[in-house]
């Protein structure tokens, strides 16, 4: 693995549980510079080892959105291609663990979340907390 994405993690992995972030920032950002911003999440799930959790690959993934130009909206739309293919539960598991709903469109969304509920345990409950959730929020 990349040393600065090497690093980036072992700064999140310390940094996370406390009250905010501070120097993960900065890692996040080095790992851009690094890697580019083109095909980033895809490249970055290659790259990292599969024993690293995916709860840390994700917080990775919820800084990397700051410091892209896009805001991470490139990067969602990849980890929304992982969830319409329904084949890798890593990449599941972190797609689903992002903090922003996945999909522009909330149809979609219920739509690709409910068929990966029916068909994969592991996510079940975590996809249809989001679809409760993102029906809750349009009503209000």
């Amino acid at each position: 693995m990349h040393p600065s994405l090497q690093h980036a993690l072992d700064i999140i992995a310390i940094e996370r549980n406390a009250a905010e972030y501070t120097l993960a920032f900065d890692a996040a950002y080095d790992v851009v510079s690094v890697f580019g911003e083109l095909d980033l999440a895809n490249r970055l799930f290659a790259e990292i080892p599969r024993t690293v959790p995916e709860g840390l690959v994700a917080d990775l993934f919820n800084l990397l959105v700051w410091q892209t130009n896009d805001n991470g909206s490139a990067m969602m739309r990849e980890v929304e291609t992982w969830l319409r293919d329904g084949q890798d539960t890593r990449k599941l598991t972190i797609a689903i663990s992002l903090d922003a709903y996945p999909f522009p469109d909330a149809q979609e969304m219920y739509q690709v979340l409910s068929t990966l509920a029916a068909a994969t345990p592991e996510v079940a409950a975590r996809c249809q907390t989001l679809i409760t959730l993102r029906k809750a929020s349009a009503h209000r």
